[in-house]
């Protein structure tokens, strides 16, 4: 072979191997992740759970339990997790979330699991399927995988379920895709695609509502908006080792250096009013490059689960009770999911003292769902009846502290926005999702701050019922472990 052509080849060989992505660990399950994905959750369970803080706080054991520690929802047996969600970024809310689980050991039968579950057996899209009380659908996939389609709704199932056959998902958006090549050695990744999401016009004018742009008195509102209308996206990571050190990046179209003044308290500000709660939060330090803006510092595993949990769906019912025939109740099982109960509620609690309403209501309604969400395989129907008064409890309780119904609405409908132009024309949701009307560009006035107090005042004023409405919590799980001990002969 002359020298050229080994030139020849060296070239063609190096371009080659240039040219061929590196395969990823959540590759089987990313190319299942649904068409219109804006929101991306991965989870490297095994990892996580192989972690010297793991260890130390004894995840698995506790996992095995059903006392959700650990992660949460996150089953300890599986390998991977990805979350693929629609997320309506305006509202917030879950269009559709697909969750797709890698675990160590053969999926369960479909009609086994629809036993187990209390559910029913269904055939979508010639894929045998469960429709579970927990609202949502589960299926599996080839390679064992498990998939969570929720909240259930058959036609997205079935949408779904075609769509992976014809082979038209897993194209993610190029932010997406992005983040998913920098996921290595974190134990969660969370990416949120937001190109297009923000408008400038909108953001402007609710600005003036936010602490963080008010109290910078040489803040351009208008320069603000511009800049973040640019936001291409943003990514959480986590890395699990002997504690858990974490980050927040934002990518914008433009330099943020020229609003690191702003931007930082602004973004923490917005985090937490989605629920997002984490202890010092206030002290992560930011950096900035020419397009990114991070915050980055430690949070505990409560802070982490809390993450997690914003994307919860209903997990694969556990391991059957060996000491019970197959569905009927036993005590073992119920005890877990006692255990489970106390301890979201444990962790709702310590949420108590923010001054942040809206915050704690949302980690109430989470909570709620969380409780709802639990697998009953097994469980004394005592025991579920009391999970439902304590859900329903935590939504009163959410309400409350949005100051729902009447209140909050009567006070919000009194705000308003002067300018220097005609007469209202448009109306929307400002910052915090307050609602808020505006006219023609111009010097803008608002009484929002005036309002927010009386809708602080609301609140206040209703901490009695809250209170009560916790004890009634305590006293349906105390009642429910009395007639348990009474049924079975043993402490609950």
């Amino acid at each position: 072979m002359t020298r050229s052509a080994m030139a020849l080849g060296v070239v063609v060989l190096a371009l080659t191997r240039a040219g061929t992505a590196a395969a990823g660990p959540y590759d089987d399950l990313l190319k299942h992740t649904s068409q219109n994905t804006n929101t991306l959750v991965l989870i490297d369970v095994k990892g996580a759970f192989a972690s010297p803080l793991a260890k130390a706080e004894k995840w698995a054991e506790k996992g095995k339990a059903g006392d959700r520690a650990g992660l949460g929802f996150v089953p300890a047996d599986a390998e991977l997790v990805v979350i693929s969600a629609e997320v309506n970024l305006n509202s917030l809310d879950r269009d559709f979330q697909v969750g797709l689980v890698k675990v160590s050991h053969n999926v369960p039968e479909m009609a086994e699991l629809a036993a187990q579950e209390g559910g029913t057996a269904d055939e979508i899209a010639g894929r045998l399927a469960v429709l579970s009380p927990r609202n949502v659908y589960f299926t599996t996939l080839p390679g064992a995988q498990f998939v969570a389609v929720y909240p259930a709704d058959r036609q997205y199932t079935a949408r779904y379920l075609k769509a992976v056959k014809a082979g038209k998902t897993g194209q993610l958006s190029p932010y997406l895709a992005k983040a998913v090549e920098k996921t290595s050695g974190n134990a969660v990744t969370i990416a949120v695609d937001m190109e297009d999401v923000i408008d400038k016009t909108m953001l402007r004018l609710s600005l003036g509502a936010s602490p963080s742009v008010r109290k910078v008195k040489t803040a351009d509102v208008n320069l603000i908006a511009a800049f973040l209308s640019g936001t291409k996206g943003l990514t959480f990571a986590a890395k699990v080792d002997s504690e858990v050190k974490a980050s927040f990046t934002v990518d914008f179209v433009g330099d943020p250096t020229a609003f690191r003044m702003t931007l930082p308290d602004l973004f923490r500000e917005l985090l937490e009013d989605q629920g997002i709660a984490i202890a010092g939060f206030g002290n992560w330090t930011p950096t900035f490059t020419n397009n990114t803006m991070t915050l980055s510092g430690v949070m505990t595993t409560a802070d982490l689960k809390r993450i997690i949990s914003l994307f919860a769906f209903p997990q694969l019912p556990g391991e059957p009770d060996p000491k019970v025939k197959g569905n009927e109740a036993g005590p073992d099982a119920t005890r877990r999911y006692l255990a489970a109960i106390d301890t979201i509620l444990s962790e709702t609690r310590a949420m108590q003292k923010s001054p942040n309403y809206d915050k704690m209501a949302t980690w109430h309604d989470k909570a709620a769902d969380q409780i709802d969400q639990l697998s009953r395989r097994n469980v004394d129907q005592i025991a579920a009846d009391a999970a439902y008064k304590v859900s329903q409890q935590l939504r009163a309780i959410a309400q409350s502290m949005r100051g729902v119904p009447i209140d909050k609405k009567a006070l919000e409908s009194q705000q308003y926005y002067y300018t220097s132009g005609g007469g209202v024309n448009v109306g929307g949701f400002g910052w915090y999702g307050r609602p808020f009307f505006f006219n023609n560009p111009g010097y803008t006035t608002t009484n929002i701050p005036e309002i927010q107090a009386k809708i602080a005042k609301v609140v206040a004023d209703d901490e009695k019922q809250r209170l009560e409405s916790w004890s009634a919590i305590d006293r349906a799980i105390q009642e429910a472990r009395r007639k348990l001990s009474d049924k079975y002969k043993s402490d609950f």
